[in-house]
C-alpha cells in the first residue's frame, strides 16, 4: 500500500509539480485518489463559480461568430456549435462556412442547424482552405464585431458576455482577446491554462500569444482585407500583425473563455505538428518588418518551435554607456574590460560617474581610463563628483554629459563575458549584445530594454524582467536555473514587462528625456522601476531580450538591502514613495502579469489562493498557552520573515518563512500563527507548508530550508475585531513578529 501511494505521489510531483503535491498532502487528500484531480481542476472549481452570472449591459453589440468547417467529427462539430448557442449573452449570430468537406456527415450535421434563427450556413463549392473560408464568413457578417472559432473547439458559456462587458468598459477597443486552455480530444478534461498578459507587442513578435478567443471590430477586418491566402497555419498571427499596425485599441479579458481541442494533428498539441505553420509564421514576421520599415533577422528556436526577431540597428547611432561607480576598482575594471573586448558594435562611448572614491582609488581609475583611451582609441569620460550616494542623480549626471542618441545604464558589477555558460535551449554570440539591445531600442513603441542577468559561475537567473506584485516589484524567475523552459518560454523568448532592471537598461535619449530621467527622490531603490512605470504611463513598452545574457555580481557595490534593519526600512520607505508617485501600479497592477498568476512568488504558477480552504482557528486557554515559551529576537533561536500580511474583505493571508536555528533539520516544520488580541485572548491557526527554494539557494549547505516556508488564509469572522500582535510558533516556541495589526 505504501508503495502504491508513493507511486501516485511521484505521479503528482512529475506532472503537476512539488507545490501541488504538498498542497494535496497538507489538505489531507487521499493519495489513492489525488492523481484523478489536477491542480488546474481544483483552480477551476474555486475560480469559475460565476460563469453563468450576468448583469444588464448598457451596450450590447452584435457579435458575428464565424466558424470555418472542414471534415470534422460530428460530435466535435455539434459540441462547437452548441457551445456558442449556449452563451449567456444573447445578441449574436453564427456563420458556418463549409469549405467543401469531402466527409458527407459534415453537411448532414450542418443541415441540423440550417434554417434556425441567427444561424447562416454557407457551402463553398471548392476547397479554398481556412483563410478563404473565414473571409467568406466575414463578408456575410452583420455584426459590429467578428468572433472567430475553430470548428472543433469550444466557447466558455460566458465568452461573449465577458467580451461585451469589456466593451462596456471601453467602447473604443478594436481587438479583444482572452485567456484560454486546452481540452482533451474526447472533451472531458481541461488542462494547460494560458494566463496571458495585456497587450504586449514585443511579446507578440516572439509568438502568437493572443490566439483564442479573438474578437475584431468588423471595420478593422475590412480595412486590413481579412485573412490572407498563403499564410495557412498562421493566418490568425498574420492577421493580428496587420491589425496592430492599424490600431492601438487592443483589450484583454483575463479569464478562460476558450477551450482549444487537443487533436493529434493540431497545433494545440505541438506547433511542430504542422511544419507549414512555422514557415507561415516566419513569413508573416518577415513581411511585418518590411511593411514597418524595420530590419531584422528571423531565427528558429527549435526547442520552443518559435522564431525570434533580432532587430538590426539602423544607421550607426552613438550609444553612451553610463556606469555609476565608487571605490569599486576591481569590479569596474572587469566591467570595462568585458565591454571593450566583447562588443562588436563599435560606435559607443563610456561615461563613468564617481560620487566620491577615496583618493588612491580615484587615481587608479584615472589610470585605467587613460590606458583604455590610449590602447583602444576609445572615448571614456571620468566624472568625479563627491556627494552622498544617489543612484538616480549619478545616472542623470551621466546622461547630461552623454553625446549619444541612446543611453545604456550599466552597473559597475555587470560583466560582459565571452566564456559565459549558455542556456542549453539556444546560444547567443556574446559580441552582439550591444547591437541586439540597440536594435530593439530603436523600435518606435519600445521603452526601456534590458537583458537576462546571471549570477556568477552558472545559469542561476538574477534578472529576466520585473513583475509588480502586491508585495512590491520583484525579479521574475529570481534564483531559478536557466536550464529549464519556464512558463511559455518566459526565460527564452523576448517578453514585455512593466519594468526592467537598471543594472542594464538601454533607452533612446528622446524617450529618457520625455520620461523625466531617473527620479532623484528615489536615491537607492526602485528608481529603475519608477522610470519604467513612467514609460508605461507614456504608452511605451519595456522589454527583456532573453538572447542577451550578462553576468551580474549583484550588490558587491553597496550590499543587499535586506542585510540590515536600516536598509530594509529605507527600502520600504522608497517603495511607498514609488506608489505615491505612480498610484496606478498600487496593489499589484501589472499589465504584463496576469491576475490569475500567483501574487507572492515569481515562478508564474497559478494563484491557488482561492482554492486553499480557510484554516480553522482555535482559542487557546491559559493552560494551553503555558505549554509554549515566548522567545526574544536576541536569543537567536527562531529565524523568520513575514513576507506580507494581506487583508481582504473577508479573510487574511499571511506568508513567510521560519526555521529553528538549533535544529539540524527543518524538513517537517509545523508552524502556527498566534493571534494575540488586545484583551489578552490568544487564537491559534495552523499554517500550510510551502516551498522556498530561494532560502535553499541562499544557504546551499542547508537544503532543508527549501521547506521552511509557511502560508495561511483564515476568515476574519472567526476572530473578534480589534488590535492584534502576530506571533509565529514553532517547536513550542513563539516569537512576536508584528504588532498593532487591526482586523
Amino acid at each position: 500500500m505504501l508503495r502504491s501511494r508513493l507511486k501516485k505521489a511521484w505521479y503528482i510531483w512529475k506532472n503537476e509539480g512539488p507545490d501541488m503535491l504538498f498542497y494535496k498532502v497538507r489538505q489531507k487528500v487521499d493519495l489513492n485518489h489525488i492523481f484523478k484531480k489536477s491542480a488546474y481542476s481544483i483552480w477551476i472549481e474555486a475560480n469559475e463559480t460565476d460563469v453563468m452570472a450576468v448583469t444588464r449591459l448598457n451596450y450590447e453589440p452584435l457579435f458575428s461568430v464565424v466558424i470555418p468547417v472542414y471534415n470534422v467529427e460530428d460530435s466535435m462539430l455539434r459540441a462547437c456549435i452548441n457551445s456558442v448557442l449556449g452563451q449567456t449573452y444573447h445578441n449574436f449570430e453564427i456563420i458556418l462556412v463549409d469549405d467543401a468537406s469531402s466527409q458527407a456527415s459534415v453537411r448532414e450535421v450542418l443541415g441540423e442547424y440550417e434554417g434556425r434563427s441567427g444561424i447562416t450556413v454557407i457551402y463553398r463549392k471548392e476547397n479554398g482552405h481556412i483563410s478563404r473560408a473565414t473571409n467568406d464568413g466575414i463578408r456575410a457578417a452583420k455584426g459590429d464585431f467578428v468572433a472567430l472559432c475553430d470548428c472543433d473547439d469550444l466557447y466558455a458559456p460566458n465568452a461573449l458576455y465577458e467580451i461585451a462587458k469589456k466593451l462596456n468598459e471601453d467602447s473604443t477597443l478594436d481587438y479583444i482577446y482572452s485567456d484560454e486552455d486546452k481540452i482533451s480530444q474526447n472533451g472531458k478534461k481541461r488542462s494547460d491554462p494560458f494566463f496571458k498578459p495585456d497587450w504586449s507587442p514585443q511579446t507578440f513578435m516572439s509568438f502568437m500569444y493572443t490566439c483564442h478567443l479573438s474578437v475584431f471590430r468588423r471595420e478593422i477586418l475590412e480595412k486590413v482585407g481579412g485573412l490572407r491566402v498563403g499564410f495557412e497555419g498562421s493566418q490568425d498571427y498574420d492577421l493580428v500583425l496587420r491589425v496592430m499596425e492599424k490600431t492601438t485599441h487592443i483589450g484583454h479579458v483575463p479569464k478562460i473563455l476558450y477551450h482549444w481541442r487537443m487533436r493529434e494533428e493540431s497545433t494545440a498539441n505541438d506547433m511542430a505538428a504542422k511544419p507549414y505553420a512555422l514557415e507561415a509564421a516566419a513569413k508573416a514576421k518577415a513581411e511585418a518588418l518590411e511593411r514597418r520599415g524595420e530590419k531584422g533577422e528571423i531565427t528558429l528556436i527549435p526547442s520552443v518551435s518559435q522564431h525570434r526577431v533580432t532587430y538590426i540597428p539602423q544607421g550607426n547611432p552613438l550609444v553612451s554607456v553610463i556606469i555609476p561607480s565608487k571605490d569599486n576598482v576591481e569590479m569596474l575594471s572587469m566591467c570595462l574590460l568585458g565591454i571593450v573586448k566583447n562588443t562588436e558594435y563599435q560606435n559607443y562611448e563610456i561615461i563613468i560617474v564617481d560620487n566620491g572614491s577615496k583618493e588612491e582609488n580615484r587615481t587608479e581609475i584615472e589610470n585605467i581610463v587613460v590606458n583604455y583611451r590610449t590602447a583602444e582609441n576609445r572615448e571614456i569620460k571620468y566624472l568625479y563628483q563627491p556627494m552622498q550616494f544617489n543612484f538616480s542623480k549619478m545616472c542623470n549626471i551621466g546622461a547630461a554629459e552623454a553625446k549619444g542618441d541612446f543611453l545604456l545604464f550599466l552597473n559597475d558589477d555587470v560583466e560582459v563575458s565571452a566564456t559565459i555558460k549558455q542556456n542549453p535551449y539556444f546560444t547567443t554570440q556574446t559580441g552582439q549584445w550591444l547591437s541586439i539591445l540597440l536594435g530593439q531600442a530603436q523600435v518606435s513603441y519600445t521603452g526601456a530594454v534590458s537583458c537576462k542577468l546571471y549570477y556568477p559561475e552558472g545559469l542561476q537567473i538574477q534578472h529576466s524582467g520585473v513583475v509588480n506584485l502586491p508585495i512590491g516589484p520583484a525579479h521574475c524567475l529570481y534564483g531559478g536555473s536557466d536550464c529549464y523552459n519556464y512558463y511559455y518560454g518566459r526565460n527564452l523568448l523576448d517578453y514585455n514587462y512593466c519594468s526592467v532592471t537598471g543594472a542594464c537598461l538601454m533607452i533612446a535619449r528622446e524617450k529618457f528625456d520625455k520620461a523625466g530621467g531617473f527620479d532623484e527622490e528615489l536615491s537607492v531603490a526602485y528608481n529603475d522601476v519608477a522610470l519604467c512605470f513612467r514609460l508605461v504611463e507614456l504608452g511605451y513598452f519595456n522589454v527583456v531580450r532573453n538572447d542577451v545574457a550578462l553576468i551580474h555580481h549583484e550588490s558587491v557595490s553597496r550590499g543587499l538591502d535586506r542585510a540590515s534593519a536600516v536598509k530594509e526600512e529605507r527600502r520600504a520607505r522608497e517603495m511607498q514613495l514609488l506608489y505615491q508617485k505612480h498610484p496606478k501600479f498600487q496593489k499589484g497592477y501589472d499589465p504584463c502579469y496576469n491576475p490569475n498568476l500567483v501574487s507572492d512568488k515569481v515562478d508564474f504558477s497559478m494563484d491557488m489562493k482561492n482554492a486553499v480552504a480557510h484554516a480553522k482557528i482555535k482559542r487557546l486557554s491559559k493552560k494551553e498557552l503555558s505549554k509554549y515559551r515566548r522567545v526574544e529576537q536576541k536569543e537567536e533561536i527562531l529565524v523568520y520573515h513575514v513576507d506580507f500580511v494581506e487583508e481582504k474583505a473577508e479573510h487574511v493571508q499571511i506568508n513567510g518563512w521560519i526555521y529553528n536555528r538549533q535544529r539540524k533539520s527543518n524538513n517537517h516544520n509545523k508552524v502556527s500563527i498566534l493571534l494575540i488580541h488586545e484583551n489578552g485572548e490568544v487564537f491559534m491557526v495552523k499554517t500550510a507548508r510551502c516551498l522556498r527554494p530561494d532560502l535553499q539557494e541562499q544557504n546551499p549547505d542547508r537544503k532543508q530550508l527549501a521547506l521552511a516556508g509557511y502560508e495561511v488564509i483564515f476568515s476574519k469572522k472567526d476572530i473578534p475585531k480589534g488590535e492584534y500582535k502576530i506571533a509565529l510558533e514553532l517547536d513550542k516556541l513563539y516569537i512576536v513578529c508584528k504588532e498593532g495589526i487591526k482586523f
